[in-house]
């Protein structure tokens, strides 16, 4: 198969589950809020242990991403709640997959916010029930962030990462 295919593949698998807006939001094969601790680490027995959050007090683990099907992807965190159930998923991946990644999105999901310049940053913020879904791409860089998140989780990062500028 070539290139191109490899990559629509890819994003179809990293989508799937997504039938319409009010689907449960899932990334690489792990729905937000759902997906246990133990059931993922049965589906993905390579991952690594990354640490625990401090923002959700659970569990942080990546998964090699030459096991992943979408080309791209640099880095990525699965993170789980206290209760040991997936909160969020972070993926870095590159950044010229962006207008892609966007269309695809706002087809699944409600447009929020979008800053979509032809030079400088990129942002598109969506939600799906109770959770959000971002793509962040500073112009700067070669790499974009697609992060998937329960609104729980984005709640306690912003609150922490606050009180953390506020003791400087």
């Amino acid at each position: 198969m070539n290139k191109r295919w490899h990559l629509m593949f890819g994003v179809v698998v990293l989508l799937a589950g997504f039938s319409s807006a009010q689907a449960n939001t899932t990334a690489l094969g792990l729905t937000l809020g759902q997906t246990t601790l133990n059931q993922f680490t049965k589906a993905w027995p390579s991952a690594q242990h990354e640490g625990r959050s401090k923002w959700s007090e659970g569990d942080i683990y990546s998964i090699p991403t030459n096991e992943l099907v979408l080309e791209g992807i640099k880095n990525n965190a699965v993170i789980f709640n206290k209760a040991g159930r997936v909160t969020a998923v972070v993926i870095d991946i590159d950044k010229n997959k962006f207008d892609q990644m966007h269309q695809m999105l706002s087809q699944k999901y409600t447009v929020r916010k979008h800053n979509i310049s032809v030079v400088g940053d990129k942002y598109a913020r969506y939600e799906n029930d109770n959770d959000v879904i971002e793509l962040d791409a500073p112009h700067l860089s070669t790499e974009m962030t697609l992060t998937y998140s329960e609104k729980m989780f984005q709640e306690a990062y912003l609150k922490k990462s606050a009180e953390q500028l506020d003791k400087r």
